[in-house]
């Protein structure tokens, strides 16, 4: 028994050993990993995979010539491409710039290639903020053009934030999950029905 309790001690000594010794010796690590929502500055494009994280927002007049938005744009101009990577649709952007000054600005929605249907611009201490809200949204898999023009474009960098509607659940959903929950309810009862009746 005692030679036994040695062997025992010394495979349990190696192994703790060998473990060791590998952790330390480990050249990289590999993991997966949710992403976050990943901006480009040149050309400025956005794909937003989770909506409840804020996204760099940064203009780029190259972007407008190369998407060529749906409206045509007077120069000095930027454009920035927020693509919608989610299962939800936008129902609202925010965007928040802190370098503009003391310049002057509007945010109109009167286009009929706008996604949203209204609009709020305030400026408060140096923090310029634009809200959009309304209309149609921002499908998923689909994309929006967000376009300034009349100042250069670099001096604009800030953040951006969408807002989504909370999705309403399929009624054929939460029938089949209250079915399923209720055989599972079952199925437990007539399991420890079947246990006491074996037990007596």
């Amino acid at each position: 028994m005692k030679s036994l309790l040695r062997v025992v001690f010394v495979l349990a000594l190696f192994c703790g050993l060998a473990s060791q010794a590998h952790a330390v010796g480990v050249d990289f690590h590999v993991q997966v990993l949710d992403p976050a929502n990943i901006c480009f500055s040149n050309p400025a494009a956005c794909v937003i995979t989770d909506p409840s994280a804020p996204f760099a927002v940064t203009f780029n007049s190259a972007t407008c010539g190369l998407a060529i938005p749906p409206i045509s744009v007077p120069s000095p101009a930027g454009c920035l491409i927020v693509f919608n990577a989610t299962f939800q649709t936008f129902t609202s952007l925010d965007l928040t710039f802190g370098g503009l000054g003391d310049l002057t600005f509007d945010c109109p929605t009167s286009d009929p290639h706008s996604i949203f249907a209204s609009s709020t611009c305030t400026s408060n201490g140096g923090i310029d903020e634009l809200s959009f809200s309304g209309g149609d949204g921002l499908p998923p898999a689909q994309v929006m053009f967000i376009v300034e023009n009349g100042v250069d474009p670099g001096l604009f960098e800030g953040t951006g934030m969408v807002g989504t509607a909370t999705p309403e659940p399929e009624s054929l959903l939460l029938l089949s999950t209250g079915m399923a929950m209720m055989t599972a309810g079952l199925f437990v009862n007539r399991r420890r029905s079947l246990f006491a009746s074996a037990k007596k």
